[in-house]
């Protein structure tokens, strides 16, 4: 696959709509060296998919949120029961999908250490084989970004709760192929987290 954008039948989602209970004040607005998390997700996806079918999904803070990628041409979903879970925004974002999607790719705006160039790597790994789900494979589990085919909609449209894309690849452990992508494993949970990444960049 080249850095070029992939087939419209392919769309991503960015989960940007929880409430950042852990961490005390919006998570998705953090910024790593002047440039929000949210705004750092969709940069991440823009060189494979086109604009049209990258989908952010918004709940808490919405209007924030929202704000902070109103100047890309992207879709913001707003999800009005974020707080029911993680599986109402996954829903919300899979209900956004335009009709004959193939596949869509799942990510978290707060897995800082994914890089675009790993998103590539699933994508390669899903061209492969498109019939399969491709998921990140980290610290002896899988999980997101991951890649799921159409095929398997229904089945993410029955989650309820906190449940998301991980109960879909382990509800189908022969129909998943994974990445490692050890990276996928750190997310802005905790304002400690933040420190970290500092650390490792030396700035934010």
């Amino acid at each position: 696959m080249t850095a070029s954008k992939q087939p419209r039948e392919l769309s991503a989602i960015v989960l940007a709509a929880g409430g950042s209970s852990r961490y005390g004040h919006c998570k998705q607005l953090i910024e790593i060296d002047g440039t929000s998390l949210v705004r750092l997700a969709v940069a991440k996806l823009s060189p494979l998919f086109f604009h049209d079918r990258i989908n952010v999904v918004v709940g808490a803070n919405s209007e924030a949120v929202t704000q902070a990628v109103s100047d890309l041409p992207v879709n913001v979903v707003h999800n009005e029961y974020w707080q029911t879970g993680l599986a109402s925004s996954l829903k919300a974002g899979i209900n956004s999908l335009e009709p004959g999607c193939r596949a869509v790719m799942a990510t978290l705006c707060d897995q800082a250490l994914v890089t675009g160039d790993h998103l590539r790597q699933l994508l390669d790994q899903w061209l492969a084989d498109p019939s399969e789900i491709t998921a990140s494979g980290y610290a002896g589990t899988i999980g997101t970004p991951a890649i799921i085919p159409a095929e398997f909609y229904p089945q993410v449209l029955a989650l309820e709760g906190d449940a998301g894309a991980k109960s879909i690849l382990k509800s189908n452990p022969d129909r998943v192929r994974t990445i490692a992508i050890p990276e996928a494993e750190f997310d802005l949970d905790v304002p400690a987290d933040l420190e970290k990444l500092k650390k490792k960049f030396g700035t934010c």
